[in-house]
């Protein structure tokens, strides 16, 4: 048996944070590439660059929001007054007091991805741009689903690839809108998917809810954590 001592984790505000399920997984250190407003795109491809760069025992994904389109940019700089950034998110720490010695995880995320969260939040910022109009304008749910499945059938094949062990979760209950396109859904390893539950629908089911009404709050993070546990270790 593989011993893990430690993991990359990615995902989205769901996985960030100083109450975040990452850090009550106990006897391992993590590594956190988890930003706020990241879609699907940028968590796959930062997951993929970061596993270029180092080494890790063991990789915990949750998938986020289908809709989420992210780009990434020449110029990071022309979003600077959107929060909706890659840049922005890492300069915020994960949570403002964290230290991580020798070395911060929040260097390890690539600066330059704009998040299409900010697009369906109609952040001023970002709508000004008009990055996403053309993008959301020709596409629709299906496609959404289609690149996430995409997204991950890829990840899956290069971490079994690579011989990493990994779990993959949802950070809400969108399976079954995945599981309407077989062709791309059955090629999924579904003993590396942990759906019994995910965080969200705890949350909602005992209104565990952080003191923003839209969060997974301190005792979600930690029961999420219990339950993916065993899978990891």
């Amino acid at each position: 048996m593989t011993t893990i001592n430690n993991i990359l984790v990615n995902g989205c505000s769901f996985s960030r944070g100083p109450i975040a399920w990452p850090y009550h997984l106990k006897d391992v250190d993590v590594v956190n590439l988890a930003c706020a407003g990241a879609g699907n795109d940028y968590i796959f491809n930062s997951t993929i660059a970061e596993l270029s760069h180092r080494q890790y025992d063991f990789v915990a994904i949750m998938w986020t929001q289908p809709s989420r389109l992210d780009v990434k940019v020449t110029d990071i700089t022309q979003f600077s007054d959107s929060p909706y950034t890659s840049a922005f998110q890492s300069a915020c720490n994960d949570w403002a007091e964290k230290i991580v010695e020798p070395v911060n995880d929040q260097d390890y995320v690539e600066k330059d991805w704009v998040y299409g969260c900010g697009f369906l939040n109609k952040d001023p910022a970002l709508l000004k741009t008009k990055l996403f109009d053309q993008v959301y304008y020709y596409q629709d749910d299906t496609q959404f689903n289609h690149l996430t499945l995409v997204k991950m059938i890829a990840m899956q094949n290069t971490l079994k690839q690579m011989g990493i062990p990994y779990l993959f979760t949802y950070f809400c209950d969108y399976e079954n809108d995945l599981a309407k396109i077989p062709h791309l859904y059955n090629m999924l390893d579904k003993s590396c998917i942990y759906n019994n539950e995910n965080i969200y629908t705890i949350t909602k089911n005992n209104n565990w809810f952080d003191d923003d009404g839209l969060h997974p709050g301190i005792l979600a993070h930690q029961r999420w954590a219990e339950l993916i546990a065993p899978f990891i270790k």
